[in-house]
């Protein structure tokens, strides 16, 4: 059987694969992150669009930088953080980074999705999800300091004679 694209070490047909045909909804935020992954992996366009918060004020549209209309493979998905979208959450956050090939290169999309829950039903909130600026040291340059650093409790470098922390460090 087929491994699920999810991530899980589970096959399509007991991972993802209920969920994406109707069978079954996501118990928490991020099962709903990994089936739609799934789904984008497998083209499955109607699920992305059924599981799409209906309140998230853009319609039926596609968001101009959805992966829907390329031709992206998409390979790997990578759970980064969670925040609430438990069982017993009305609303959770989903850090992921999703790899992806196109054109022949490898590249990555940075997201922190947003869901709701409504009448026990789990959706990606799109309009209030956003696509994460890279960070670290490929995008910026780490600082250095000119000085050794100051204490709190050293004496302020201004010559006042009193402690950093209560003087210039306020």
């Amino acid at each position: 059987m087929k491994e699920c694209p999810c991530g899980h070490s589970f096959p399509y047909t007991d991972c993802c694969g209920p969920l994406i045909r109707g069978v079954g909804t996501a118990d928490t935020a991020e099962d709903l992150m990994r089936s739609r992954f799934t789904a984008f992996a497998m083209r499955e366009w109607d699920y992305l669009d059924k599981t799409r918060y209906p309140g998230g004020g853009r319609g039926d549209k596609a968001r101009s930088d959805s992966p829907r209309d390329t031709d992206k493979v998409w390979t790997r998905l990578e759970i980064l953080d969670t925040r609430d979208g438990g069982h017993f959450d009305n609303a959770g956050e989903v850090t992921f980074i999703a790899h992806y090939r196109e054109d022949g290169k490898e590249g990555t999309l940075h997201e922190r999705s947003r869901f709701i829950r409504e009448n026990g039903k789990w959706y990606y909130d799109e309009q209030n999800s956003e696509i994460v600026t890279p960070s670290g040291p490929s995008s910026s340059k780490p600082m250095v300091r000119d000085q050794p650093k100051v204490g709190r409790n050293d004496p302020c470098p201004c010559g006042s004679g009193k402690k950093f922390k209560k003087c210039c460090g306020k």
